[in-house]
């Protein structure tokens, strides 16, 4: 199944000087789910243009091509290359839009903007040196922008916000996905290349070849430290949430301490009674905490040796501290709750993908059951 191109745009154009100087377009193709983008000559969308004429004569596509400019050229002439520009995305988008499918359906068309027909593509014979190097500079513009994503969501994570954070992360994570399949891609596109196995059949010099090796090993550290920093995260997160997760739940809300009664004198069972001084340490005053017709709490090291208004000192520090403990758990509830949002906003975007799949899988049947009666009609 092709995919199913919603639209098509030339955005940016570049001057290359070899193997002479030349200008390419890029051109950038919108499927349901995904975007990505080709590198094109003007010849290549003449080249386009001529095949669809010869496959087509009597229904030539609906926009004509700029024309060639025969006495003047375009490179260092901006006024010239901003209307081919124009030309040649009018000239893509009228194919695109327009009710007959004819040239949508070509080989030549999916060919162009690289469109993927669901038959395995091989790598090793789908670049030429020069697409080679295009891709090569198109994937490290992609590692570029996934290293960019994470310095984001690094700001966000010392801002303590949490859901832009995973934002930011989720989108690295897709970027570094497809970074993955292209880097691959490209490895065994210069495989091919090394072969003579390419589009166009020639054989790479060895300094060459020596020169795009050490270019393709830079690229995958740099895709395997990417990796290591977007795998980070979920550390970072988990000790971020450490100190309130493992802390008990005692301690979160730990009462104060309640001091006990301390009478001055205590009775000792060996006296039979008779009142005996206590030690030094022991404060003589009649000090009554909480109900004194209840058993009375044990005097505790904290309290012991304290006075009345270093008890009332203890008692808000205690406070203090409770307060504290609170605020820092509803903070990782505030964390929690926006990672759940998170959480959903991704499962809306899985609903979204499944449904755009759904609707391709139902256009597919549609075509098929179409195909099926002109089949029956023939026979």
């Amino acid at each position: 199944m092709s995919e199913n191109i919603q639209n098509v745009y030339i955005r940016d154009i570049e001057t290359r000087l070899k193997p002479k100087p030349h200008i390419v377009y890029r051109v950038e193709v919108n499927a349901a789910v995904r975007t990505w983008s080709v590198w094109k000559r003007y010849s290549e969308f003449d080249e386009l243009n001529d095949k669809l004429i010869r496959l087509f004569p009597s229904n030539p596509p609906p926009f004509e091509m700029p024309t060639k400019h025969y006495f003047q050229s375009t490179l260092g002439n901006p006024v010239l290359v901003e209307e081919r520009r124009r030309g040649l995305e009018d000239y893509l988008r009228g194919i695109l839009f327009h009710k007959d499918d004819r040239w949508r359906e070509t080989d030549e068309w999916k060919e162009f903007l690289a469109i993927p027909t669901g038959r395995p593509l091989d790598a090793a014979s789908m670049y030429t040196s020069e697409s080679w190097l295009d891709e090569y500079n198109e994937v490290q513009a992609k590692a570029k922008e996934i290293r960019s994503l994470l310095n984001k969501r690094e700001t966000h994570i010392a801002h303590n916000e949490v859901q832009l954070s995973h934002n930011y992360n989720l989108q690295a994570k897709k970027n570094l996905t497809l970074l993955g399949t292209r880097v691959t891609q490209l490895e065994t596109g210069l495989k091919g290349l090394a072969e003579g196995s390419g589009k166009d059949g020639k054989i790479m010099s060895e300094g060459e070849l020596r020169r795009r090796h050490d270019m393709l090993t830079e690229l995958k550290e740099e895709k395997d430290t990417l990796t290591k920093l977007v795998l980070a995260t979920r550390t970072d997160i988990s000790k971020a949430a450490t100190p309130a997760s493992s802390m008990d739940r005692a301690a979160l809300f730990k009462q104060p301490v309640r001091p006990s009664m301390n009478k001055g004198i205590v009775g000792n069972g060996n006296n039979n009674g008779i009142p005996s001084k206590v030690t030094s340490a022991t404060p003589s005053s009649r000090r009554v905490f909480g109900n004194s017709r209840v058993t009375m709490p044990a005097e505790t090291e904290q309290t012991r040796g304290l006075d009345n208004e270093g008890l009332i000192k203890l008692q808000k520090q205690t406070m203090e501290d409770q307060d504290q403990h609170v605020e820092q758990f509803s903070a990782i509830l505030s964390r929690h709750k926006h990672i759940g949002l998170a959480i959903g906003q991704e499962l809306d975007y899985q609903n979204q993908l499944l449904n755009e799949l759904d609707g391709d899988l139902d256009r597919t049947s549609d075509k098929l059951r179409l195909t099926t009666r002109k089949m029956n009609s023939i026979k």
